[in-house]
Parts: structure tokens; sequence; C-alpha cells
């Protein structure tokens, strides 16, 4: 059915797609203690994207016995049952895909991202001697990529109870689903640290986003320089 339909590509969104730009992100910091001095802000974003992608891959499954008590999850959950379904999304790795610029007439997002990737690489190579022992690739994608994930997934899943928890084959996917929805895909509050492209200050992130603004300034808006939700 459509609902099943729906919460087999949230479930797979969630804990096997998205995990990749998590674990891509890895090579995408540095956080070495010189960096602190010669780039600040550098440091923390890589010091926030390393501790979030601790938390997410090392914490979340333990999480579950709780949510199962409040009555969040139904009787049964296995933790290492959401842990494989994630070492699965990432050892599966990340597919070639040349032809993917064949769809940009048909997606915005698409389009802005094919885009946007050029001039990130750009830009990047301009300031690479500022980013040392770091992957331009995976900081793209654990910066741009990452956060436009997170915004598109809330967009299109306005409502947690569109999953249907009651369904007989993936009523437990739908569970998760609506957690995750709820609790870990919305920009976090009460941050006490800049994390946009916007404003940063930063001589590179500013010039992608001035770039980006000319391609979509909504998507451009939410991209942010770390791994924070």
């Amino acid at each position: 059915t459509a609902s099943e339909a729906l919460t087999l590509c949230w479930f797979y969104t969630i804990c096997a797609n998205h995990v990749k730009m998590h674990s891509l992100a890895n090579w995408g910091v540095n956080n070495e203690p010189q960096i602190k001095e010669q780039e600040p802000f550098l440091f923390q974003n890589s010091l926030v994207t390393t501790i979030y992608n601790f938390f997410g891959y090392s914490c979340f499954h333990s999480f579950m016995s709780k949510w199962e008590s409040m009555g969040l999850l139904s009787p049964g959950w296995d933790p290492n049952a959401w842990v494989a379904c994630v070492n699965h999304g990432i050892k599966d790795s990340i597919w070639a895909h040349p032809q993917i610029e064949e769809l940009i007439p048909h997606s915005s997002l698409i389009n802005f991202i094919v885009k946007v990737r050029a001039v990130f690489l750009t830009e990047f190579a301009k300031y690479k001697k500022r980013f040392p022992c770091i992957d331009g690739e995976a900081m793209f994608v654990g910066t741009i990529l990452h956060s436009l994930d997170h915004t598109c997934m809330d967009w299109n899943l306005e409502d947690a109870l569109w999953l249907d928890v009651d369904c007989p084959r993936f009523g437990k996917m739908a569970e998760i689903g609506r957690i995750v929805k709820v609790g870990f895909v919305k920009d976090v509050p009460g941050l006490m640290f800049h994390k946009r492209f916007k404003d940063s200050g930063h001589p590179f992130y500013d010039s992608i986003y001035k770039k980006a603004c000319k391609i979509d300034k909504k998507l451009a808006d939410n991209m942010d320089t770390c791994i924070i939700k």
C-alpha cells in the first residue's frame, strides 16, 4: 500500500541511507590541537561533527529500552537489530551515480546539489591550505548534503503520524520512524554557537553561501557547517 511504501522509504532513509553521510563526514574534519589556533571555526565544526556522530552511532540504540518503557516503542525491540541495519547501510557504501545530472531539469533539489557541489569543490581548492588533512568531497557531504537531507526529510514528512505503527508488516519501522521524525530531524534549539554557512564570518563558507543563494536561497539558508542534527 501507499502507507507501507511511505514507512519503508522513511525507514530506509533514516537507518540505511542517511547514515552513509555521517560515516563519510568523518573524513571531512580535523580535530588536531593546532587547528584550534589556526582555524577556530573549522575546529568547532569538526568537534561538533565528531561528537554528534558518536552520539548517533554509539548512543542512539541505548535509548530504546527507555522509549519502550515510556510506551513510545512496542515491547520486544532489539537495539542490536537497529545497529545491524545501520551497519548494513554503511557497508553497502555509496553507489556511483554519474548520470544524476539527467535529473536536473526535473528536481530543484538535484539542480541545487549538483551546482553547489561544483562551487564547493572549486572554493575548497582555493582554501585547501586552511583545511589540512581534510577531504573536500567528505566535507561537502558532511555539511551541505547532510543538512539538506535533514531539511528535506522534515519538509517531506509533515506529520509523524503519517507513519502507521499499527501496520502488521512494518509497524516497528514506523515506531522508530516517528521518534526520529519528532526528535532527530529538525534543527536543535538553543544552540550557543554558529552553524550555518550564512553569516559564518569565514571567507570559505561565506563565498559558497553567496553563490548558492543565486541558485536557490531557501536551500542555501539551510546549509550547515557541521553535523548537529
